[in-house]
């Protein structure tokens, strides 16, 4: 068998071009989701993009023709679809997770509710309690609102997080009660401070003498008592802790004096003033617990003047879930430690007790934050997504995000475009006369999308944990499988062929043919349940998986295998013996036939409760679209005026891809968005039957009038699975009558 050298670079541009967008094109409906768009969102955006396309075709052929740069501009798009693509890859997940802190019997943990307990994912919290006996847990990434003063005390006080609360204090000023003196170490003496005052309020000073850590802080004291005022004189005593209660340590060689006033065993009121070290904060975060000092201006959070408390707290939280509890509509995470930089390039460690509010104070008086999360754990993520805390009601959608992410949809979808069509264009050219081989060159492009869109569902799901999905490996394989499309374009041979792209014309003469009119409602039709599938299927699917516990775990491999199925198993075999059908059945009645199929399809897809029972019904997709596209244009090819083909071809495709796709891409995310899938394939399934019933109905009537007639002869025109590939499989089937 010979080989035909010319054709082996278009067939590699094909099989290049399909294992690139095979990766993406199929799943960026989904992708669109996991970013945080609504289905409305998502049909909005596929309703406008089609339009784009339809406008760049005709607009970029122009311009080829005029001035002679086919392969350039060819070869110029093919890189805006790679940049554009891996620009969608670059933008930022806005993930939406939030948790509140609550204080159960001082403990500190994680509050996460839903609206109702019905809302509740039971597998995933379930998964994540599963490991009750091995103690697991998952380190967070948390930032919380601190803008309660009450919130700072609870961190400051219970927390002991003394880089934030104590650290501008200077001095502090309070009044000890001396009551007993001792000499220690030959002639060191400690005076017994057996209660302070401070801030109008009495304490106990007690203390606790810790590894490594002992008071030091320096204080002057004036004491009331004239003996002891004048031994003292000029010394300077040191905070101490001695039997767990506050000492005064002065070591001196002139003890006499002291010791004879602690003969008197009287007490002595002074006034203390002690300086400070703001390099070691945590000694009076000590003093204020071991004091239970918290009223006390000295223990309430501050900064240095002229500063204010952080309005966000920021730390690594270890959460524990083999302790996490249900109760009502709310799902109760202990927080067990917590890790923050000490300032000096390590990491400290602190243990978030907190005091639970009494009877009649409100927990929100004294500890309660909403914090913004990221887990390790991607099942705890998606918990926590999916609670009332993390849901911004009425917050819009068309935020800089969606903007950026519709522009690089455009723009990939107009390079998409112009590829196609300037690749048909080519292959045409290349072809000559011998334009029945087409099919031979394009069918490189099916085994592409179908193998790659399968292998990137497998490795998606591999490289995934839960429901949320790592995309990563789909854009490095479009990355990788365009830039070889780039490079066999370079060895196209090929000149600058004028191509026809003139939609509008005749558009008048064929409006005024009745079957004219019917078959374009009819391609509308048909294009808004194609809308609805190529869009909203896939959302379909994960919903079904997410109700069966790790449905979602392999849900990117069931829709690779539904590409595949679609691909391999319904379009490519009805696509090669759509022509003996087609003669067989006649146009007019697999007319109805697709609308049928549709209708049945649909249906069955709203009844689906397994996920997995999607593979059989996609065996539909030989009829409801491998039959489909070549009624279709060869139906449009059979009416066209002789001369006027390429218009008529066109105007179909405008009105299938413009009209019916846009159409039901725009209802269908409407739908989805107020009544959820399954209800939406219902209706669009219903639709679909009524359809039918009276597409037959009125080519019935038609034909009784004799209004209309159907050739037997014809051209079929056969088009490949992707959405904007608006291309043409001829294969001549007898001549036109």
């Amino acid at each position: 068998m010979q080989i035909n050298k010319k054709l082996l670079p278009i067939k590699g541009h094909f099989f290049f071009f399909n294992a690139g967008t095979a990766p993406l094109v199929p799943y960026l409906s989904t992708y669109a989701r996991q970013l945080g768009f609504s289905s409305a969102t998502v049909g909005l955006i596929y309703t406008i993009l089609p339009l784009f396309g339809l406008i760049a075709k005709p607009l970029f052929g122009i311009i080829a023709d005029k001035y002679k740069k086919q392969k350039i501009i060819f070869i110029f798009f093919q890189l805006i679809v790679i940049i554009s693509f891996w620009s969608i890859y670059a933008i930022p997940e806005h993930r939406n997770m939030k948790v509140e802190l609550d204080c159960d019997y001082g403990v500190t943990v994680l509050q996460s509710c839903y609206a109702s307990k019905e809302l509740m994912d039971t597998c995933k919290i379930n998964s994540a309690l599963s490991n009750q006996s091995s103690n697991a847990t998952t380190r967070c990434q948390m930032t919380c609102d601190m803008t309660s003063p009450k919130m700072w005390q609870t961190v400051c006080e219970y927390w002991q997080v003394p880089q934030y609360c104590y650290s501008s204090t200077k001095n502090i000023q309070y009044s000890p009660t001396l009551s007993n003196i001792m000499l220690k170490d030959e002639n060191c003496l400690y005076i017994n401070a057996s209660s302070v005052t401070m801030g109008g309020e009495k304490y106990n000073p007690r203390c606790r003498v810790e590894d490594d850590m002992d008071l030091n802080e320096q204080c002057i004291l004036n004491c009331s008592d004239q003996k002891l005022r004048a031994a003292i004189g000029d010394h300077t005593f040191n905070m101490t802790c001695v039997d767990d209660h506050l000492n005064f340590k002065l070591c001196t060689n002139n003890t006499t004096q002291f010791l004879e006033i602690g003969k008197e065993k009287q007490e002595n009121n002074c006034d203390a003033s002690c300086d400070l070290d703001q390099n070691a904060p945590w000694r009076l975060m000590k003093l204020c617990e071991w004091w239970k000092a918290d009223e006390s201006s000295y223990c309430q959070p501050k900064t240095k003047a002229g500063e204010e408390l952080p309005k966000h707290l920021s730390f690594t939280a270890v959460v524990t879930l083999s302790s996490s509890i249900v109760e009502h509509e709310c799902l109760y995470m202990r927080l067990k430690n917590i890790e923050m930089p000490d300032g000096s390039g390590g990491v400290t460690t602190h243990y978030p007790s907190c005091a639970s509010p009494s009877a009649h104070k409100h927990k929100s008086e004294l500890f309660q934050s909403t914090c913004d999360i990221r887990c390790d754990d991607a099942v705890v993520n998606e918990i926590i997504e999916a609670a009332t805390d993390s849901q911004t009601s009425g917050s819009s959608q068309y935020t800089s995000l969606f903007f950026i992410f519709f522009f690089l949809m455009i723009t990939s979808w107009v390079g998409q475009a112009v590829v196609v069509t300037f690749a048909d264009a080519i292959c045409f050219e290349l072809l000559g006369s011998k334009v029945s081989h087409y099919g031979k060159q394009r069918l490189w492009g099916s085994v592409g999308f179908g193998t790659f869109s399968l292998l990137t569902g497998v490795l998606i799901d591999l490289f995934s944990d839960g429901a949320y999905k790592d995309y990563t490996v789909a854009f490095v394989l479009m990355f990788i499988f365009m830039l070889g499309d780039v490079g066999v374009s370079f060895f196209l041979e090929t000149d600058s062929t004028k191509m026809s792209m003139n939609i509008l014309s005749d558009v008048g003469s064929l409006l005024s043919s009745v079957p004219t009119i019917m078959f374009l409602i009819w391609t509308i039709a048909v294009g808004m349940c194609t809308g609805l599938l190529w869009q909203f299927l896939f959302w379909l699917i994960e919903d079904i998986s997410n109700t069966n516990c790790n449905g979602s775990d392999y849900v990117k491999t069931l829709q690779g295998l539904v590409s595949a199925i679609q691909t391999f198993g319904g379009e490519i075999p009805f696509l090669f013996v759509s022509g003996h059908i087609l003669k067989k059945v006649g146009h007019v009645n697999m007319m109805s036939i697709v609308l049928l199929a549709f209708g049945v399809r649909f249906i069955l897809y709203s009844f689906l409760t397994n996920a997995w029972w999607v593979l059989p019904i996609e065996m539909f997709q030989g009829i409801t679209f491998g039959m489909f596209y070549p009624t279709m244009t060869s139906y449009a090819n059979i009416v066209s005026p002789p001369g006027t083909e390429t218009t008529v071809q066109g105007l179909v495709g405008a009105v299938f891809e413009g009209v019916g796709t846009a159409i039901g891409s725009f209802v269908g995310g409407r739908l989805y968005e107020m009544y959820g899938g399954w209800y939406t394939f219902q209706m669009f399934g219903i639709g679909a039957l009524v359809c039918c019933a009276i597409n037959w109905l009125a080519f019935f009537i038609v034909d009784k009038l004799g209004l209309a007639g159907v050739p037997s002869g014809y051209s079929s025109v056969i088009r490949y699975e992707q959405p904007n590939d608006l291309v043409y499989m001829l294969e001549d089937m007898g001549d036109r009558s």
